[in-house]
């Protein structure tokens, strides 16, 4: 029951993400289960030279680059949405 509940609370939790940082996580996800399954169909370490373990680590750091691009773009577009700061500090009728 508590392992339903956390899957839930985190998919709700990702729902809030970027799209670009939701296509990342997908993307790492992916490569994590590619490359736990080339390694375990090659055996000992005969998977860590094959072109398709490469490729799946590669992948796996584009989407770490596409996860945080989507939050870093996220972020840029939140900052230039707010208002002007006020001037003169918190209370503009402040004793200076």
């Amino acid at each position: 029951m508590l392992v339903i509940e956390s899957t839930r609370r985190l998919l709700a939790e990702a729902r809030r993400l970027p799209a670009l940082s939701r296509l990342g996580l997908l993307l790492m996800l992916g490569a994590g289960v590619l490359d736990v399954v080339v390694h375990l169909a090659a055996g000992d370490a005969a998977g860590h030279g094959s072109p398709v373990a490469h490729a799946a680590h590669v992948l796996g750091i584009a989407g770490m680059v596409l996860v945080l691009s989507g939050v870093v773009v996220d972020g840029a577009r939140h900052h230039a949405r707010q208002p002007a700061a006020k001037h003169g500090g918190l209370d503009p009728d402040a004793l200076r």
